[in-house]
């Protein structure tokens, strides 16, 4: 199809758990290819094939432009305006990951991917669990995730969405400062991770706004039912402090806009590609001064609507196989124009399903 793709493969090299890590590898080909979301990695392919006498597994996935955001922090810390940025990126990304009952369980700086706009992509869904009750420790008692970023609980085996926003508190907290919260090793690590708070944000960078370092403690917080409660809550807690603070002197986003897709059953059960047609009005020039209602009533050029076509786009929406009745789907800078050089804003569209 002439497209750049990024391949990721598993070699079969003689291990024990090989067969284990094979159907972890399978999990993130169906959890990724299921999701379908700008800001999470669009999976194409998944297959395997012998090579040599070894067994290679493969995922094919959309290949992103820009660098991971651990080798952007080996620069240092970020500005505000961009870790405000990619924080959002990612909270947007878990928001949709928990509303189809995903734990991402891994959100760590290698798991981000960040274009040089700053917009950023969540990457790895290999130990991603769905909404059941299966503990997470292997057999062999070691834990699934990188415990610099692990909620308290989750060191436990203790998974839920919360886990994740204590991965992304972990992750923020290092774009502002050039840190990690702890910085132990081993189970010292993990002891800090239970039972000791991180340097304060002020005392480590005095210029953070105190909504920003109020909202890391939250997503820091011990207890996960004293985080915010999901991710939505945090993506707009976090764009308020973005516009609060720095939406006068950077270009401004445009606004969201929405729109409702209807689909036969058929569509809702098995996916489509569907194309939506949106379009955008003015007033109407040649009755736009008239101040005689029935003249206006009577126009020809607008045929009395008082507003004419401005601008027809139309959009193909990937319908994901089994959508609700209801169900949001995203797309990234659709919406509104953005104003002095301002990304554009978003655009929402409502599932409805016929009889």
């Amino acid at each position: 199809m002439d497209r750049m793709v990024a391949v990721k493969i598993l070699t079969d090299n003689g291990q024990a758990d090989h067969s284990r890590q094979a159907a972890r590898f399978a999990r993130e080909a169906a959890v990724a290819g299921g999701l379908a979301h700008p800001r999470i990695v669009t999976v194409h392919d998944f297959g395997s094939t012998v090579h040599d006498g070894r067994l290679h597994a493969y995922l094919v996935m959309q290949l992103v432009a820009g660098e991971s955001l651990s080798a952007v922090l080996e620069k240092g810390r970020m500005p505000l305006p961009k870790a405000l940025q990619v924080a959002s990126c990612v909270a947007d990304a878990l928001s949709a990951a928990h509303e189809a009952g995903l734990t991402h369980r891994d959100i760590k700086p290698s798991n981000i991917i960040v274009a040089e706009n700053g917009e950023a992509t969540v990457v790895d869904f290999g130990i991603t669990r769905s909404s059941d009750a299966r503990h997470d420790i292997t057999t062999t008692g070691v834990l699934i995730g990188t415990p610099a970023y692990m909620a308290p609980e989750a060191l436990s085996g203790q998974f839920d969405h919360r886990c994740d926003l204590y991965s992304l508190g972990c992750v923020l907290h290092e774009m502002l400062t050039g840190q990690r919260p702890f910085t132990g090793t081993s189970w010292h690590l993990i002891n800090q991770h239970l039972n000791e708070q991180p340097a304060a944000l002020h005392t480590l960078r005095p210029e953070t706004p105190a909504e920003l370092e109020w909202l890391v403690d939250r997503l820091l917080a011990k207890n996960p039912d004293q985080r915010r409660y999901n991710a939505e809550e945090v993506y707009e807690h976090l764009k308020r402090i973005y516009d609060q603070h720095f939406g006068d002197a950077l270009p401004s986003r445009g606004a969201d806009t929405t729109s409702e897709l209807w689909l036969s059953p058929s569509e809702a059960a098995n996916g489509a590609v569907v194309p939506i047609r949106l379009v955008t009005h003015k007033p109407c020039h040649a009755c736009a001064t008239r101040t005689d209602q029935q003249a206006a009533r009577n126009c020809t050029t607008c045929a009395g609507e008082g507003r004419v076509i401005d601008r027809q786009r139309t959009h193909k929406i990937r319908i994901p196989a089994g959508i609700r009745n209801g169900r949001k789907i995203r797309l990234l800078r659709r919406g509104a124009p953005g104003k002095n050089g301002g990304a554009p804003g978003d655009l929402y569209v409502t599932v409805q399903i016929t009889d």
